[in-house]
């Protein structure tokens, strides 16, 4: 939840204690990692009572509350940022190419991370401090989980939920068999950029299924059974059918300026709530134009 003091807002939580506990047994019942409530001890950000307090022992029914500090925000951005689906822990975002999911040297301050923050501190959310969940490519497009605050970071993080996402994926020629499975381990090339099938590399699984073909390309829907760095890019290159537009793996720029790959669906199981979130994309204009 959140909660309003003055023209300030917090993301405040409260648990109640079913049972004789202490504080912190009860907090970490409920995701709250050592790391964090060593933070809300220091800020004196948890009360009973409405009272500050350490960890001290707890009767069944005590209702503990705390509110996240303002510990070292994300700088926001003003940039646009298109919201798929909000819920009150978290974001789905729909994230356009030329985009960092989190800033670089090159750009420190208007990556997506910064432009989520500048989303929440419009809200009057104090000292934001989104996380990307689901990081994507510069140049791909599409869904991006985001945590709204640490607290959500963490307990996504320790759940024993996975975030899944398939996608959509332009290919030059025809993928033989139409469906099947990637299994080939992926590690950095000389120039430390790439990414290479090498036998020294990490294990890399990617599934596929062919959705159409045409005359010079095919459309295909992907799945990551592991989560490498340029995955389903150098695993299509590998194999002579690199992405449409994807100029570091070989594919022709003459048509797009980037490569053609989205993340058209996203599900997973939010740990506060047990609800099963869900959002999907259509396929992108530039897909199905040349296709056409």
């Amino acid at each position: 939840m959140i909660v309003s003091g003055g023209k300030q807002m917090r993301f405040t939580f409260e648990y109640q204690a079913d049972a004789p506990t202490t504080v912190k047994r009860l907090l970490a019942r409920h995701g709250v990692s050592h790391r964090l409530f060593t933070k809300l001890l220091a800020a004196r950000a948890i009360t009973v009572a409405g009272q500050p307090t350490g960890n001290r022992e707890l009767a069944a029914g005590a209702k503990v509350r705390f509110s996240l500090p303002a510990d070292q925000p994300v700088p926001p951005s003003a940039g646009p940022i298109v919201v798929v689906h909000e819920l009150p822990n978290w974001l789905i975002v729909n994230k356009p190419a030329g985009l960092a999911s989190v800033p670089g040297p090159s750009n420190p301050t208007d990556s997506l991370v910064n432009r989520a923050a500048g989303y929440l501190t419009q809200q009057g959310i104090t000292g934001a401090q989104p996380a990307i969940m689901t990081r994507l490519d510069r140049d791909t497009t599409g869904l991006v989980l985001i945590a709204k605050h640490p607290y959500a970071q963490g307990r996504l993080d320790a759940s024993d939920t996975a975030v899944t996402k398939t996608y959509l994926a332009l290919i030059h020629g025809t993928l033989t068999p139409p469906a099947g499975r990637i299994a080939l381990p992926l590690g950095k090339a000389a120039d430390g950029i790439h990414r290479e099938v090498r036998a020294d590399g990490q294990p890399a699984v990617t599934d596929y299924a062919t959705v159409r073909t045409g005359h010079d390309y095919s459309l295909l829907q992907l799945s990551l059974v592991t989560g490498r760095t340029h995955q389903i890019r150098a695993h299509l290159a590998h194999l002579g059918h690199p992405l449409v537009g994807d100029a570091l793996y070989g594919g022709d720029t003459s048509v797009v300026s980037r490569q053609l790959l989205q993340a058209t669906t996203l599900a997973f199981r939010d740990p506060f709530s047990g609800q099963l979130v869900k959002a999907e994309l259509p396929a992108p204009v530039a897909m199905t134009k040349l296709m056409a």
